[in-house]
């Protein structure tokens, strides 16, 4: 007897995050035909990211379950000029599907609806390509400790500084510490940029 989907966490293995994607239609699986008739968009994970060995616990992150827009614009060259987890924006306020591409997102204000950081990323998952992530179920972090994600590439950059969005594609900018964003930003940027990437505490999470 069908009882509706689960409320249950999805359940991925710590630093799985940044390789998690499922695809319908380039990867059908019977058994799991659509994590999203056992899941729900918007499902919460929470786990930790920079693990020590001084700090074995590493500190906390929190994801959440959302859908790829399949009609996107993104392209693999996209991907790879991230390198890493790079900015999403939600598309509509259904708040269940993101965009990289800013003039896809909320077309009122676009850069004020940051959902957080796509973390499934070339780096993570060399395979990847922009077909894969069209349309798939995936998730983004809004909220904690993410490591090596896309940095700003202008603005005021820095140990502190805000970081929010900018037009293009997974573009961001920054925003010097003590000053007042324009938009609600992605998050702080945590520690100071390297081959075009930093450490983010995230802060986009609203729900």
């Amino acid at each position: 007897m069908w009882l509706g989907p689960s409320n249950q966490l999805i359940q991925i293995d710590t630093g799985k995050a940044r390789t998690y994607l499922y695809n319908k239609s380039l990867s059908p699986i019977s058994v799991y035909s659509d994590i999203g008739e056992v899941q729900v968009l918007g499902q919460r994970y929470i786990a930790s990211e920079n693990s020590t060995a001084a700090n074995p616990s590493g500190s906390p992150a929190i994801y959440q379950l959302v859908k790829y827009l399949s009609t996107s614009a993104l392209t693999t060259a996209n991907l790879t000029t991230a390198n890493g987890p790079m900015p999403v924006y939600w598309t509509d306020n259904t708040f269940s599907t993101v965009t990289a591409i800013s003039t896809e997102a909320f077309a009122t204000a676009p850069l004020a609806f940051p959902a957080g950081y796509l973390m499934v990323n070339v780096v993570n998952l060399t395979t990847l390509t922009a077909a894969q992530v069209l349309g798939a179920q995936l998730l983004i972090q809004v909220a904690g400790y993410c490591k090596a994600a896309y940095a700003p590439a202008q603005g005021t950059v820095g140990i502190g500084s805000w970081i929010e969005g900018y037009a293009g594609t997974g573009q961001t900018t920054g925003v010097a510490a003590g000053s007042s964003p324009t938009y609600q930003p992605f998050g702080r940027q945590l520690t100071a940029i390297a081959s075009g990437l930093c450490d983010v505490l995230v802060s986009t999470d609203n729900f």
